[in-house]
């Protein structure tokens, strides 16, 4: 990528968090998804997140251990953050009748956790847990706004629909998973 292309790519990161109506509609008016660039600048701010959320967790512990820490934990949540962003935009296709854009909507609605992380990183210093609660209950909020806004903008009907599909999917049915394993495994004792 040349330094012309960063520079673009962070200015449309922080444009689509910053200002998400007017973002999604100057994306409306182009004539085809850039699906590639959504993908770089959800991947960078999710490695952005993780690394402040690391941070917070080396700090909080007394650990020097950042970067195994940093390592383990992009190794879990980008595969992850694939499997969300690929199952976000296939709830979301078929009723809000979108193509391309239902993925391209929900990538760059991850860009909010790079702003938070940027935000929050000096606050993880001096006091991590409570910089890692901040970040981690507002992000959600944030992400939810992106994605509402985007597939308003797009959806040609049954916004709604694809919007409640979208939760369930991403929201939903993990954090059921969770609570079930959860369940199995302290059982099992």
């Amino acid at each position: 990528m040349t330094r012309l292309n960063v520079v673009r790519l962070v200015r449309d990161a922080w444009w689509a968090a910053s200002a998400p109506m007017s973002f999604f509609r100057a994306l409306h008016e182009t004539p085809a998804a850039h699906l590639p660039r959504a993908l770089v600048a959800a991947f960078v701010a999710v490695l952005l997140a993780l690394a402040v959320l690391s941070l917070a967790f080396v700090r909080a512990t007394g650990s020097d251990g950042f970067v195994l820490v940093w390592a383990i934990a992009s190794a879990i949540a980008l595969p992850y953050l694939a499997m969300v962003i690929l199952l976000g935009g296939l709830v979301m296709v078929r009723p809000a009748e979108l193509d391309l854009r239902a993925w391209e909507i929900v990538a760059w609605s991850w860009v909010p956790a790079g702003a938070l992380a940027l935000s929050l990183a000096p606050a993880a210093v001096v006091v991590p847990f409570p910089a890692a609660l901040v970040g981690l209950v507002a992000f959600p909020f944030w992400h939810v706004v992106l994605v509402a806004t985007g597939v308003r903008m797009f959806a040609r009907q049954r916004a709604l629909t694809a919007m409640v599909l979208y939760l369930v999917a991403v929201f939903v049915v993990p954090a059921l998973l969770l609570a079930v394993s959860y369940a199995v495994m302290t059982s099992m004792r």
